[in-house]
């Protein structure tokens, strides 16, 4: 058998096995120790019957004919099937317990690098909600890759906010990935699929059920170095994914929050069980340190190609249209990594161009 039949006949089986829904990389390692002789003894029920439907699958074809169905859609719709340990399936996932055994991805590729994770409410304060946009966007134009959830509340803004400063973002949702859920952000589904990646384990049509939300944490914090949880009530998805990545290995962070509001009781909770505390880019970039500079993108990018001469900072927002407030953190970056030196009148001068 030649190389290409052999990742055709692993695609095939791979995809066979991740439509048990709840089937993950786990299950795999387990069922080819398990071997043909029966399972292991210390598996759980589920885990049984998770493996049981694999054997079956691997030999029905019916399953096959479900899996091909599935490559029919995403090759209509663009979708890219990535099953683990792929090329393009990304390197941090590929580790973490419960990896999915195929991802499915619409839009640009992204195969992971210096990603965060942006969480919070669905239903936030108006501040909490402000708040994560304008550090998204801050850490956007540091250079980050800000990956949150596409729900409403916190995951928006914070999707809004790397889009905004003319970032990378990448959302990771708990339906198919040709499905825009909530229905509203129909359009904020677009611009990410413009400038980023959305990411699901689900094939092409799944619903949005709601046990597949808490699931779809474990990637949204295995995709990123670390998260962020920007506000969140003592029930809170948000803590989900701040549990799962403490498992992972990830770096917590917590955006502290008054005391006297319900909205931020669970976050705060965090900070009192040992999260570190973040109020601005430079904070996260204490804990997880800065991206390459040979990194700079998105607005960095932008700002140089202006600078043919010294311009004022109200010159350089018309010229790259962006508004003075969202430019400002990026000149603050871009004079931290020694590529513009401030000069009197908050005038600008470009030092280096990208990865010289």
């Amino acid at each position: 058998m030649d190389e290409s039949a052999s990742t055709e006949s692993l695609l095939d089986t791979f995809l066979r096995l991740s439509l048990i829904e709840g089937f993950t990389v786990d299950h795999l390692r387990r069922l080819d120790a398990s071997g043909a002789g029966g399972f292991l003894p210390f598996l759980t029920p589920r885990a049984v019957s998770l493996l049981g439907k694999a054997k079956a699958a691997l030999g029905s074809a019916e399953a096959g004919r479900q899996a091909e169905t599935v490559r029919e859609a995403c090759g209509r719709l663009g979708i890219a099937i990535l099953p683990w340990g792929g090329g393009d399936y990304p390197v941090a996932l590929r580790e973490i317990p419960g990896a999915p055994l195929v991802l499915y991805r619409a839009g640009k590729a992204w195969t992971g690098g210096e990603a965060v994770a942006v969480v919070g409410s669905r239903a936030p304060t108006g501040p909490g909600r402000e708040f994560a946009r304008i550090l998204s966007g801050e850490l956007a134009a540091a250079r980050w890759t800000v990956v949150s959830g596409m729900a409403r509340g916190i995951d928006a803004a914070a999707h809004r906010g790397a889009l905004h400063a003319g970032g990378t973002t990448v959302a990771v949702l708990g339906c198919g990935a040709d499905v825009a859920y909530p229905r509203e952000h129909a359009e904020l589904r677009e611009e990410i699929l413009e400038k980023g990646a959305i990411f699901s384990e689900y094939p092409p049509g799944s619903l949005p059920l709601a046990h597949r939300f808490p699931e779809r944490n474990r990637i949204v914090s295995g995709l990123s170095r670390g998260v962020i949880v920007a506000e969140a009530p003592e029930r809170s998805g948000a803590l989900i994914t701040a549990r799962l990545a403490l498992e992972q290995g990830r770096d917590v962070m917590v955006v502290p929050g008054n005391p006297w509001f319900a909205h931020t009781a669970g976050s705060n909770r965090l900070l009192r069980e040992g999260a570190t505390p973040v109020c601005s880019v430079a904070d996260v970039q204490e804990v997880l340190g800065c991206p390459p500079p040979g990194a700079v993108g998105g607005v960095a990018e932008r700002v140089l190609a202006a600078l043919s001469r010294e311009l004022q900072v109200g010159e350089i927002a018309e010229a790259i249209s962006l508004p003075v407030q969202e430019l400002l953190p990026c000149l603050m970056e871009m004079e931290l990594a020694n590529l513009v030196e401030k000069r009197p009148g908050n005038y600008y001068k470009k030092l280096s161009a990208p990865g010289s």
